[in-house]
């Protein structure tokens, strides 16, 4: 796998709406109203010629002239439709209608509705991912870092336990909040074959129909796809993967098991509750996070990061882990409660149902399913 921290980037999860990736597509459509991009950032409006176009992803752009075709080929990242054609407001998994637009600080974004439009042009800055500090830490705190680390692996059951695991297989449930429908419960499956494969499904009831129960699938192995509720995959493109990547939540035995290439930092004593903590920051691709170890028995208690709340709006997320159980001696949370900016979060708080470790793992649950004739 090329991406060194693939267990890390696990779940989109239940709270992650399924039913987008029921909504992949590979058609291709012109974007944009057929406005030339390249003008568009610059606050002109053209129309392309459809002679003139480039297609990126599922997004056919059109150009006015030459010149700007070949600027756009030159720099796409800087003319195309920002976060893979996620909606702006509501980012991965929402998608946005590739007509319904704004051009900020020169990128193109699109939006779902015409309400996130709206929602996202009067406060863009609530609605992107802030901008990332790099982690100044000394050899110290580097070295005291990644000694609590082992610290954590120690307690959940030791390093030769933990990186000598060949398979995890997981059972869970959540809530989530469907407006005025009120919740319903999401079944969760989630298999890991270390080094390199993953497997999450998704079970939730429709959201038109809820007789009808929808099952969606992530897969990240040798190819990286989802499978829709009527058993189609689709590839799952580089930009979407990356904003997905971003708004992880952490296994505690995956994350502990990606120690070695973590850049950990001390920060300093705190508390979790009313429980004495040692904490320390870790560096992922564009997420710092701050874990906090119990002081005294070693254990992983919570982890926090900033990222996409259920508004849409950037702020600090919290997972804290409880009810530990040991499992083949190897002592796992069994519950995760989630907070937004200090408020509850159901959607993102999981109920582990079970733990199954070093089972033998069909292959083929990580294998594209075959086109039907």
């Amino acid at each position: 796998m090329k991406h060194k921290f693939l267990w890390l980037s696990l779940v989109l999860l239940a709270g992650l709406a399924s039913a987008a990736w029921a909504q992949a597509s590979a058609q291709v459509v012109e974007v944009l109203e057929g406005l030339d991009p390249v003008l568009l950032v610059q606050g002109k409006e053209a129309q392309g010629d459809l002679k003139l176009s480039v297609t990126r992803g599922q997004f056919r752009y059109l150009f006015a002239n030459e010149a700007n075709k070949a600027a756009f080929e030159k720099d796409p990242a800087r003319y195309e439709i920002q976060l893979g054609g996620a909606c702006a407001r509501m980012g991965v998994p929402a998608n946005g209608i590739a007509d319904l637009y704004t051009v900020y600080q020169g990128r193109i974004y699109i939006f779902g509705s015409g309400q996130c439009k709206t929602a996202f042009v009067a406060a863009p800055e609530k609605y992107l991912p802030p901008e990332n500090k790099p982690m100044h830490a000394t050899p110290e705190m580097l070295k005291k870092g990644q000694a609590l680390l082992e610290k954590a692996v120690a307690a959940m059951g030791g390093a030769t336990k933990i990186d000598g695991l060949a398979s995890y297989h997981e059972k869970s449930v959540t809530t989530q909040t469907r407006g005025q429908r009120g919740e319903v419960q999401v079944k969760n499956g989630l298999w890991a074959v270390f080094p390199d494969r993953v497997r999450w499904e998704v079970e939730a009831p429709d959201f038109n129909d809820p007789s009808v129960m929808r099952r969606n699938t992530m897969v990240l192995a040798r190819e990286q796809f989802v499978i829709n509720s009527v058993g189609k995959a689709f590839p799952l493109n580089g930009p979407q993967l990356a904003v997905q990547q971003q708004q992880v939540q952490y296994k505690p035995l995956l994350l502990l098991r990606a120690r070695a290439g973590l850049n950990a930092s001390y920060l300093g004593a705190g508390k979790a509750g009313e429980t004495a903590v040692e904490q320390v920051m870790i560096e992922l691709p564009g997420v710092p996070t701050t874990l906090s170890i119990d002081a005294a028995s070693g254990r992983l208690l919570s982890l926090s990061y900033n990222r996409r709340g259920p508004q849409g709006t950037f702020g600090e997320f919290v997972q804290t882990f409880s009810d530990f159980r040991a499992v083949d001696g190897v002592t796992l949370p069994f519950q995760i409660n989630a907070t937004f900016d200090g408020q509850p979060w159901k959607d993102q708080s999981f109920v582990i149902e079970a733990i199954t470790l070093n089972d033998k793992v069909d292959a083929k649950l990580f294998e594209k399913p075959q086109e039907k004739q």
